[in-house]
């Protein structure tokens, strides 16, 4: 079967707020020795080093909740019919800090896949967190309807310690009716001890698989960064990348999905999936033989990128592009890449960061390198904790690639560049076309350029307008000085929401 056409899906009203070009930040994450240690002691977490406490979650963002109808303590749809909605293959990106469209344009996507599902019909769903009463009222519509649905979570997002009432409506509510059911169409929702497929790590994937959606759109997945919840529109960037009608593609998530489902380590539970030339996927956990011979994933991938050469108008003046969006980066296997891309850029390669959480010492090697680097990350309410940042995991080229001297290719995914991610479930996406990786290459310049001037100048939170703007890195200093006097983890939020 051929693959089909991945076009490109970007709106051109992605509104962003007046922001400092090419700012500098502080930017030193305060990373714990849990959070950097071998597979033996890591800690679980969103990928930032909590143990078995949890940070507490953060406080709920207004959803959207038109149509939307109290039901036992949750919400719930009042539709018994599947809405009309054909899903567009492609790229899309959120923008926090853009309109309501713009923020929400995942979000909605992936509601309108759910409620687009007809009777007889399959969702399966496996993210980091369930955290939206929007999501869960549709995932039970879907169900009432006659559709089975099934959904895969970490089971640190809903305990006693930190409640989810989102998740455990969801699990009540996919009860029902299960016996009068066939057993391919029961529905569920459980929880991983950890990685699903391996005995260390999270279950850290984000991705939307829908065997149909409408009267036409059949084996529909959407991957990315975006978990099943309300903040992953209202304070994260993310990104998503869409597929549908290409069986195999929907197939091979299945089986990954059914492996997840038994929590249980799978031996071996790295999987790889090729789909010709132009795209491939791999599932981590990111162990076993053929990982130990392929060596680090992403390490692989820069050790194949030249910095000079770089024909057919791609790169920059002949040098090789590199823009990346990326939350975590820290510990060993962050010094291990970070000395890659420094090597690289003494090559001449071309290279950009807009980051979230990164080491303290992996920031100051790649700015005295010279590598350009933003900081998207802020506290919008004062209180030393950081509530508005990227969340991507993505990394575009454009330039020289193994032999070939004009590539332009992305990577995209849940992974975050760290030890801990290579023991998860994450997803990781290769995509060889060229619209998509200018997609990319576009949209992470314009966030490089794009922290928003508000988090310099105007109110955050309880703290008064200020009369002077301050640069970045005062922001950031500000921010860790109040973390520091209340003795907060800054970084807690990024870590809990995965």
């Amino acid at each position: 079967m051929t693959a089909p056409l991945l076009t490109v899906l970007v709106a051109t009203s992605l509104t962003v707020a007046p922001a400092f070009v090419g700012a500098a930040d502080a930017g030193a994450p305060a990373v714990s020795a849990a959070s950097v240690a071998g597979p033996a002691t890591v800690a679980r977490s969103g990928d930032g080093g909590r143990g078995k406490g949890r940070t507490a979650s953060a406080s709920r963002a207004p959803e959207l909740t038109r149509g939307v109808k109290s039901t036992g303590g949750a919400t719930a749809t009042a539709r018994n019919r599947a809405r009309p909605y054909n899903p567009q293959p492609g790229v899309m990106f959120n923008d926090p800090y853009g309109g309501d469209e713009a923020r929400y344009r995942i979000f909605r996507h992936i509601v309108a896949s759910i409620d687009g599902v007809p009777r007889g019909e399959k969702i399966r769903i496996a993210a980091w967190n369930l955290r939206s009463k929007k999501i869960a009222a549709a995932l039970v519509s879907a169900h009432r309807r006659g559709v089975s649905v099934r959904v895969i979570m970490d089971s640190l997002n809903a305990t006693a310690g930190n409640p989810n009432s989102d998740a455990d409506y969801v699990q009540r509510a996919l009860r029902e009716g299960n016996k009068k059911r066939t057993p391919e169409m029961r529905s569920w929702l459980r929880k991983c001890q950890g990685s699903c497929r391996f005995p260390l790590g999270i279950a850290h994937t984000k991705f939307y698989a829908f065997s149909k959606v409408g009267r036409k759109s059949k084996d529909v997945v959407i991957y990315g960064s975006n978990n099943a919840t309300v903040l992953a529109a209202t304070i994260q960037w993310n990104d998503v990348y869409t597929v549908k009608g290409w069986a195999n593609f929907y197939d091979d998530w299945i089986g990954v999905f059914n492996q997840m489902a038994r929590d249980e380590w799978v031996r071996p539970p790295l999987r790889q999936y090729s789909y010709g030339p132009k795209f491939s996927m791999t599932y981590y956990p990111y162990a076993g033989p053929q990982a130990e011979k392929q060596g680090d994933p992403t390490l692989r991938i820069l050790n194949k990128i030249r910095c000079q050469g770089a024909t057919d108008g791609t790169g920059t003046n002949g040098r090789t592009k590199i823009r990346i969006g990326q939350t975590g980066m820290f510990g060993d296997r962050g010094k291990l890449i970070a000395r890659r891309l420094i090597t690289m850029r003494k090559r001449g390669c071309d290279i950009k960061f807009v980051y979230a959480m990164f080491g303290g010492d992996v920031v100051k090697m790649m700015r005295n390198a010279g590598i350009g680097m933003t900081h998207l990350a802020y506290d919008a309410n004062d209180d030393g904790v950081y509530d508005r940042y990227i969340h991507m995991k993505a990394m575009a080229i454009s330039g020289v690639y193994g032999r070939d001297t004009s590539a332009e290719i992305v990577w995209n995914g849940s992974a975050n560049w760290t030890q801990t991610a290579l023991e998860s479930d994450e997803e990781v996406g290769e995509i060889r076309r060229p619209a998509v990786a200018r997609a990319y290459l576009r949209w992470i310049d314009r966030l490089y350029v794009s922290r928003p001037a508000s988090w310099t100048t105007d109110t955050q939170g309880t703290a008064e307008r200020r009369g002077v703007a301050l640069t970045p890195a005062q922001v950031d200093a500000r921010t860790l000085a109040i973390a520091r006097a209340r003795g907060v983890d800054p970084y807690a939020m990024i870590k809990a929401e995965g």
